[in-house]
């Protein structure tokens, strides 16, 4: 999976790469025509300020703020531990109030994965992504 991510950022306009740190680097041959990819799935992932959710300040990602289950998801989902967490994360920000709920991003499989970062915060937030292939590309 390519994972391809844009930042919409209303107050820092600089999306910043640590390339000293180690890890696997683009491909230097330029295999990858990006305009020519078919993307797959488009997530536009937006944080807010912090919110309260059941009397507690919590943060909040496309409006859900992320529960830890009691089994952790790579063993859940390797040994197909139902219940777990769900594959339901909305593919644009939820409109209604905040949630707390174990989502994760169901991403189609050797597909192509569009990702929008949007900081709707007066704070800046660092990310970290994983993957099989993840290029920031703006």
């Amino acid at each position: 999976m390519l994972v391809i991510i844009h930042c919409e950022d209303s107050t820092v306009k600089l999306c910043r790469w640590n390339v000293s740190a180690s890890g696997a680097r683009p491909n230097p041959q330029g295999s990858f025509r990006y305009g020519s990819i078919n993307v797959t799935d488009v997530y536009v992932l937006k944080n807010k300020p912090l919110v309260t959710i059941n009397g507690k300040r919590r943060a909040t990602l496309s409006g859900i703020s992320f529960v830890n289950p009691t089994t952790p998801i790579r063993l859940a989902d390797q040994f197909k531990v139902k219940g777990a967490y769900k594959l339901d994360f909305p593919e644009t920000p939820l409109t209604g109030p905040p949630k707390m709920a174990t989502s994760v991003i169901n991403g189609t499989y050797r597909g192509f994965m569009e990702v929008i970062l949007q900081n709707n915060d007066t704070k800046m937030h660092s990310y970290h992504l994983s993957g099989y292939a993840v290029f920031v590309v703006g």
